[in-house]
């Protein structure tokens, strides 16, 4: 290291311990000012003469720098390497020379040019800024990583989610955005920052840093709503389209605008996260149609699920209806989530395998918006209990590593597409909260080669995106004045459904009764996965005139003559009256679906009525009036 002051350089030598080095440099501050030096240890603050300052992490080396302002002492296996943010310094004042040590001088000539005013400094601290007294007896504050580095990155913590996000600010032409601390881009940030004050860092370093600045953020309690994909506003939301210039869409009643600056909208992304299309200036809702392979009532139903899912960000009032798609071999499954994939949430994932662990789940709901899991055959009662959770929104906890009370929180709220061949629907809790939908079998020229399939959709795309936008903008504007009819588990689903009916001009309750029609279907398929629950349904439905009341034990004996002893025989059916009244309990709520009610009386005497009433079926057509088809949206159904 070299350094320059009015032209004059000295070359000193000699081989000095730690000791005598130190002693070397407090004895010429003794020598040439008479005034009082304090000596104390390295996480102290030191008081010596001087007109200039000194920073040193070791006193042990064979090499001092002395440049104009300040002086490093320099251990020799060290010599070339910036010492670590968080090693203690010490901080002495010395004269601005320029000077090497060479085996034969003494350290007292360091400093033996020089006339040393006493100045008061501390040891530095990563937590903010050192305030120093020039010669001249001004304060200043030294701005040099890793000072202020806490003001500098805007870090602050997420109010969703309690981590910690550095926010950038947008240029000319972009909007603010968020990164999360610890993560790829904040790190080369954090290192890019060191290296402009000549500081390079290790992974321990950046590691440390990440924590300290975590701590802070929480202590200074900086909190910013940080969002993903889509966030809530004054009556409407703000979608970000993931592109780099962090383009947002603001989606109000009636409008809808592009935003590419000064958006008070803050948003993160994730290393799963692709980019949206940017929407045309006019849309057509009706290009999306050739790529569905849907019933036309059900058409409309995916319609709705898709402005619903991306009109409602992950807030605790959101309630994800989970889309299910089933269908023969061939029929478009994997397609159709693809696609849907692209219109709502693009990702570098698609389509993935369903994991056998909550703590999967958990995890991949933390990166997207909307998740798809592909090819499901059947799953587990745990795992159907937690895409009940992630539908309205809920939490697993565990322990914390390296604690004993302490508890690690992973919220999980997401929505989820399921598709299959397969009945795997079981539990009638989860049924309740799904969109069932039934694809058809593609034949003859409707069958594509994939790569063309998605040419000609990525080209109708921005049309097909702006009119998902038009059609959310025109339902926030009826959403006030929907009138709900049909009062299903989802009831904000319905309720959108009823302002879309307001949009097309239908009769009020039209579309509801389609999806309760709809979700009975789905939910009878998943009571004739359930042997008690199926044998109950034929025995209301075939075999009593409207009502029959009885003991359990006379419901349990009627209900074995229903069955075969093999299958009496089985784990599914209860064994006793007491498993089999228990298990009633918990498929009530199913049968209703189906027009069948189960009653249960206490007493001395304990009965149990059923009741047997007429249910809605799927039309798959809806007659809807002229002037739908003027607003240039899903029609001609």
């Amino acid at each position: 290291m070299e350094s320059y002051q009015e032209g004059k350089s000295a070359s000193l030598s000699q081989k000095h311990s730690k000791e005598a080095l130190w002693a070397g440099i407090t004895s010429a501050a003794n020598t040439e000012a008479s005034t009082n030096v304090q000596t104390m240890d390295e996480n102290s603050a030191l008081s010596v003469n001087a007109s200039e300052r000194i920073e040193a992490n070791e006193i042990s080396g064979s090499e001092v720098t002395v440049v104009p302002g300040k002086v490093e002492l320099i251990e020799a296996s060290k010599s070339g390497t910036p010492c670590p943010p968080f090693s203690p310094k010490k901080t002495v004042l010395a004269p601005t020379v320029s000077a090497t040590l060479s085996d034969d001088t003494p350290a007292t000539n360091i400093l033996s040019e020089a006339s040393l005013a006493p100045v008061v400094l501390e040891l530095s601290d990563v937590s903010g800024s050192t305030d120093e007294l020039t010669s001249t007896g001004q304060l200043v504050k030294i701005d040099r990583f890793p000072h202020n580095l806490l003001e500098k990155l805007g870090i602050s913590i997420n109010s969703q989610n309690g981590k910690a996000y550095i926010v950038i600010k947008g240029a000319a032409n972009s909007n603010s955005h968020a990164i999360p601390l610890g993560g790829k881009k904040a790190n080369n940030l954090i290192r890019e920052l060191a290296l402009n004050d000549g500081i390079k860092l290790r992974k321990s370093d950046i590691t440390d840093l990440n924590s300290h600045l975590q701590a802070q953020a929480e202590n200074a309690y900086i909190l910013k709503d940080i969002w993903y994909r889509t966030a809530p506003v004054q009556g409407g939301i703000c979608i970000d389209l993931g592109n780099d210039q962090h383009t947002h869409v603001m989606i109000t009643a009636g409008k809808v605008e592009i935003v590419s600056n000064n958006s008070p909208m803050l948003f993160h992304r994730t290393s799963m996260t692709m980019p949206m299309v940017m929407p045309a200036a006019v849309g057509n809702l009706n290009l999306l149609k050739k790529y569905l392979n849907l019933h036309p009532v059900q058409t409309l139903l995916y319609v709705a699920w898709l402005s619903y899912t991306l009109a409602h960000p992950k807030v605790s009032t959101s309630k994800y209806v989970i889309l299910v798609l089933k269908g023969d071999q061939g029929s478009g499954k994997s397609q159709l989530c693809k696609v849907t994939k692209s219109i709502i949430d693009p990702s570098k994932v698609t389509l993935q395998v369903l994991p056998n662990t909550p703590k999967d789940i958990g995890i991949a709901a933390q990166n997207v918006h909307v998740l798809c899991y592909d090819n499901v055959r059947e799953f587990s009662q745990l795992i159907s209990d937690l895409l009940c959770v992630a539908s309205t929104g809920g939490a697993m906890c565990q322990r914390q590593l390296y604690t004993d009370d302490e508890q690690n929180v992973l919220n999980i709220h997401v929505t989820m597409i399921l598709n299959g061949i397969h009945s795997f629907i079981g539990q009638p809790d989860l049924a309740q909260r799904t969109l069932p939908l039934d694809l058809l079998a593609l034949t003859g020229s409707k069958y594509k080669s994939e790569a063309e399939f998605m040419r000609e959709f990525q080209n109708d795309l921005p049309v097909i995106l702006r009119g998902l936008f038009d059609l959310i903008a025109d339902i926030f504007t009826h959403l006030p004045n929907a009138v709900v009819t049909n009062h299903e588990r989802m009831i904000e689903f319905v309720q959108w459904l009823a302002a879309l009916e307001l949009v097309h001009g239908c009769p009020v309750g039209t579309y509801q009764e389609e999806y309760s029609a709809v979700l009975n279907q789905g939910q009878l398929d998943s009571i004739l996965d359930n042997t008690l629950a199926a044998v109950v349904l034929e025995f209301a439905h075939g075999h009593i005139n409207g009502e029959w009341s009885g003991t359990p034990s006379e419901l349990f004996v009627a209900l074995n003559s229903l069955v075969s002893m093999e299958t009496q025989r089985t784990r599914e059916w209860p064994k006793t009256v007491i498993s089999m009244s228990k298990r009633l309990t918990g498929i009530k709520a199913s049968l209703r679906t189906q027009g069948v009610f189960v009653e249960h009386s206490r007493g001395k005497d304990r009965t149990i009525t059923i009741t047997s009433t007429v249910i809605i079926k799927p039309t798959n057509t809806i007659n809807l009036p002229a002037t739908t088809k003027a607003k240039g949206r899903i029609d001609e159904f």
